[in-house]
């Protein structure tokens, strides 16, 4: 059987949860925009991205380095991300010095072993562990093919990274993600996802997860949480795109805890709660 993918996998949800509720739900856009009603109200889902969040909060999550600067404002532990405008699309806006020299300098300040990603990227797509010089380029390069900017931050050793899912205030589910042959703890390149039953840890997850969404002031997000080898917590970022596939196709016993949250968001959505 062939993998659903991501948005097949929030519209099997939907479709499901509209059905059991009675609320109309139309297919827009190549089914890449749903439209929900329900007893005279009207709200849409784009993709992973629902009318929850406000625009703002929307945006600063989608940024790395926006959403950084706001945490470290806040004083909430967070791994660095440094903005590198693209030199072929922001011309002027690098600085003085310009996009190279910054990510040089970046990358001699923090040991010579970097991370590069697109500044607005997902699902683990594009990111490049740069340890000298030539791979630092060859990485930019790349990313500033497809991407409008890059995000640079120090590499950090990750024991394991956990993601939440937030809600209205609440942090409804924590799992972890273990990393596989290669250095990142994305599901989509090899990790393993494994479910938590330490509580003391599961609370401390949790508090940090709430000051970042707090801080951003986002209501619907996956909010991921890097553990370091000492044990230290750090947000690794806030994702308003809401994702389940991954975590599903790897533990299916957890399907009907992720639909439920998904219902709450449909409820929420269409003023129901």
């Amino acid at each position: 059987m062939a993998h659903k993918t991501t948005k097949q996998m929030s519209n099997e949800f939907i479709n499901e949860i509209c059905s059991e509720k009675g609320i109309l739900l139309e297919s827009l856009s190549f089914g890449y925009v749903q439209r929900l009603t329900k007893d005279g109200v009207s709200k849409n889902i784009f993709g992973s991205f629902w009318d929850i969040n406000s625009a703002a909060s929307d945006r600063i999550a989608c940024d790395k380095t926006a959403c950084y600067t706001l945490l470290a404002k806040s004083e909430i532990p967070a791994i660095a991300h440094k903005i590198l405008f693209n030199p072929l699309r922001r011309i002027g806006r690098a600085g003085k010095n310009g996009a190279w020299e910054l990510a040089t300098g970046f990358f001699k300040k923090h040991g010579k072993k970097v991370v590069l990603k697109p500044n607005q990227g997902t699902q683990g797509m594009d990111i490049y562990l740069c340890q000298s010089i030539p791979e630092l380029e060859a990485a930019a390069h790349a990313i500033f093919q497809n991407h409008p900017d890059a995000a640079l931050s120090p590499y950090k050793e990750i024991q394991n990274e956990y993601r939440v899912f937030y809600l209205n205030g609440e942090c409804r589910f924590v799992y972890g993600k273990e990393k596989g042959d290669t250095w990142q703890h994305n599901l989509t390149q090899g990790a393993t996802a494994f479910e938590i039953f330490d509580e003391e840890k599961t609370a401390k997850i949790k508090s940090l997860a709430t000051r970042a969404a707090d801080c951003i002031g986002i209501t619907f997000a996956t909010i991921d949480i890097a553990e370091s080898p000492s044990g230290d917590l750090a947000i690794m970022e806030i994702n308003s795109g809401v994702q389940c596939r991954h975590l599903l196709e790897q533990l299916p016993h957890l399907r009907p805890t992720i639909k439920n949250i998904f219902a709450d968001a449909i409820n929420l959505l269409l003023g129901r709660i």
